[in-house]
């Protein structure tokens, strides 16, 4: 009987030992070495670090064919805006950019900002990418932008480069082997909507332009998520758009949609680009952005009460923005998002 119960004593004491010992194992979150910055009541609290304590930020920037010289001046700035600021805004070391132009003319341009700038070609993305997936450590962090013109074909969105074009399947094989624990990509191109799928991983974020079947015209987005980043932008700044006290990726992407909103609202033009983001790895995108637009007003029925509306407005106080929470489940698109600090640009 002594031997029996001394048996159950020994079980007892290894299995609460065992059990203490398990709840002292840090969560993946927890073994991070930054510091968390507190967010509102109620949100998940975001890192304060851009990067890691050991890793670096790499910026690949694939540029295609411009078409036409007016467009080849905008994407030329607007490659140029991201090189300019990827050390200020992104945290990205000089050394650690890569960038392809559309054509000579661009590469020629970029060469006295860039180092080693290349032209778009499918063999040249590849191989890019490749590189990338061999020199990117697995603490770093990969921001992917793809500037241009696509066309659709079946369903497939076909990247237009110099040469032989490329579409989401073949990019999306090329990037597969790209295992650091941070990934952004970017496709702010026509029919841009076909990329999140083939793109979609666990620890990848990926914001495209338009929706995928839908909308087939040139995109506002380059041009107006580069003006966001340089400060150029008229309708909406990089700030702390969602209000979590930090500025991250989620909020890049916030402002460079109200930026684009704004654009068409000022042009008075119906909105031919409606971006999404997945950073869930369900390959489905969400618009994250519509809870953060303007809500648009109703137009009076006739001349005597759209006067009237119009004297209320010159009247009337701007109305104050009811910002939604910030996104804390982390099965929703948005919140690997937040984790992704940027730094504030020095005035």
């Amino acid at each position: 009987m002594k031997s029996c119960l001394l048996t159950i004593a020994l079980t007892v004491s290894a299995t609460t030992l065992l059990f203490a010992d398990e709840s002292t194992v840090p969560s993946p979150a927890d073994s991070d070495s930054t510091n968390s910055v507190p967010s509102p009541a109620g949100a998940t609290p975001v890192k304060s670090a851009v990067n890691a304590a050991t890793g670096e930020r790499w910026l690949f920037v694939c540029c295609g064919l411009p078409g036409d010289d007016e467009h080849r001046e905008r994407l030329t700035a607007a490659c140029r805006k991201l090189a300019e600021n990827a050390a200020d805004v992104l945290g990205v070391n000089g050394d650690h950019i890569r960038l392809l132009a559309g054509d000579v003319q661009m590469q020629q341009e970029l060469n006295a900002i860039v180092p080693d700038v290349g032209v778009c070609t499918r063999k040249s993305v590849q191989a890019g990418l490749t590189e990338l997936c061999e020199q990117v450590a697995q603490q770093d962090s990969c921001w992917v932008v793809l500037l241009g013109h696509a066309h659709l074909y079946g369903t497939r969105s076909q990247f237009n480069v110099l040469d032989a074009d490329f579409d989401q399947n073949d990019f999306g094989n090329w990037a597969k082997p790209l295992k650091c624990r941070e990934q952004v990509f970017l496709i702010t191109l026509p029919v841009s909507g076909f990329w999140t799928k083939p793109l979609r991983m666990p620890s990848r974020v990926v914001i495209t332009a338009t929706e995928a079947d839908l909308e087939y015209t040139g995109t506002e987005m380059p041009y107006a998520l580069t003006d966001v980043l340089s400060g150029d932008s008229d309708h909406a700044s990089l700030d702390d758009v969602d209000g979590d006290g930090v500025l991250s990726l989620l909020d890049l992407y916030l402002a460079t949609n109200l930026e684009i909103h704004g654009r068409f609202t000022a042009l008075e033009r119906l909105q031919t680009e409606h971006a999404s983001l997945d950073d869930n790895g369900d390959g489905r995108g969400s618009e994250v952005q519509l809870p953060y637009l303007p809500v648009k007003q109703e137009e009076p029925a006739d001349a005597d009460a759209e006067e009237a509306a119009d004297a209320e407005v010159e009247d009337a106080k701007p109305p104050e923005v009811s910002l939604p929470e910030p996104v804390s489940n982390q099965n929703l698109d948005g919140f690997r998002s937040r984790q992704i600090l940027l730094k504030r640009k020095a005035e």
